[in-house]
Formats: structure tokens, sequence, C-alpha cells
């Protein structure tokens, strides 16, 4: 949007509270979005790049917190804004230490939103330096990707039911390791066929329930973005 002052993702699975967030920031000028539920906030910070993110802490399937976790193990710059009921002070209070830049508590107060948004904008802003300037750390590397998607697949196949967790759970694993040694120098060829590989399993084991669709979708989402770093779309 041409003469926005930022993007900003409102991440929040009551959609009445997303759409009233949105629709105060919009009316001061800047671009938003808005995702109802965790997975889909991760998807759509992969395609919109938002500067400033409001996300709640207590949502259905995936959580403000996992995603929190998950949105810095790739992103470190962008602001994101915890939004809290007043039940979990504490953990809002934690999710500073993770990277969170504030929380603020429902109902929320539009005045502090308003400058709190402001401030993320601006710090987000002064981070990205000229493209001339700017260091290779600025988009994580394919390895980086690689290597985090292999921890995610580990995490899964290590929750899975012992039955599953011998089969495709150990196939998984063993792909996984393939793809970090292919990283380290491996052929672009051997990493797609190493991607292409790990998807099928993971069709396999949602089909066959051992993950569920949300499990599937967030690590469906992380293989996407791993062969983007390798240059597929």
């Amino acid at each position: 949007m041409s003469g926005s002052r930022g993007k900003i993702l409102v991440v929040d699975d009551e959609v009445a509270v997303a759409e009233m967030l949105a629709d105060f920031l919009t009316e001061q000028g800047y671009q938003v979005t808005m995702a109802h539920g965790g997975v889909e906030a991760l998807a759509k910070i992969d395609l919109e790049h938002p500067q400033v993110i409001l996300l709640d802490i207590r949502m259905h399937g995936m959580d403000g917190v996992e995603v929190l976790r998950r949105i810095r193990s790739f992103d470190k710059q962008v602001g994101i804004l915890m939004i809290s009921g007043n039940g979990d002070i504490d953990l809002a209070k934690q999710t500073i230490e993770m990277g969170a830049f504030d929380y603020t508590l429902k109902p929320v107060d539009l005045a502090f939103l308003s400058r709190t948004v402001e401030k993320m904008v601006a710090q987000a802003s002064a981070s990205v330096a000229p493209s001339a300037e700017r260091t290779p750390e600025t988009t994580p590397s394919a390895h980086n990707l690689l290597y985090d998607l292999a921890l995610e697949i580990f995490g899964v196949a290590r929750s899975l039911a012992p039955m599953a967790r011998e089969s495709v759970g150990r196939e998984l694993e063993q792909v996984a390791l393939v793809m970090v040694q292919q990283s380290a120098g491996g052929e672009r060829s051997e990493i797609i066929r190493t991607l292409n590989q790990i998807r099928t399993l993971l069709r396999f084991a949602k089909d066959l329930a051992d993950i569920t669709d949300d499990v599937h979708r967030a690590l469906e989402a992380s293989v996407a973005k791993a062969r983007r770093s390798v240059g597929l779309s």
C-alpha cells in the first residue's frame, strides 16, 4: 500500500478482537493483515514480511508462545507485541525474555498500542541497513534453514507414539540427518530429492494419523521455506 506507515500482522483466534485491532491500526495509516491461528500466522509472515506482529498468547492449536519461539528462530528483527489476558501476566513477562518487544493486557489500551507500534516500526526500519551494507546474516542461509527444519523433525519424531516412532519417526530422523549433511556441501539436486522425501514421509505420517493436521501444516511450511532457500518455489 503506497504511503503506508508500515506493515503489521495481527494474530488472534478471536475474530472480533483481531478485526477491532486491525481497523484501529488501519485508521492509523498502517497496512494490516490478520491471522486467526499460529500456523496461519507463520505462513503469512513468510508471505507478507511484516515489520510488527501483534500476537495473542492464548490461541487454540499452536499458542502465541510457540509462535514467538518459531519466529525468533528465523527472524530476530521483527517487532512482536504479545497480547495477554489478566491470568497470563507471568507468562507474558517470560515472553520478553524470549524476544518479544513488550506485552499488553486485554482489553487493549489503544493509546499504549499506538505508541508501542510506532516504536517497533521505527526500530524495525532502523535495523534495515542499505542493501550494499547488509551482512549475510540479514537473510537466513540455506544451511541454517535446513538445520532448523531438521530440529523440528527430530522434535516431532520424538513425540510420536512408540509404534509410529519405530517406523516413520526413525525414517524421518535419518532423512533429516542426511539433509543437514548435504546442506554443508551437497549438490542442490541431492537436497531437493531429500526435501521431496521428507514431504512424502510427512504425508504418510498425516494420513496414518501419526501427526495432527496442525503439525503437518507447520512442518510443510518449514519445508516450503527450505525449498525456497535452495531456489525452488
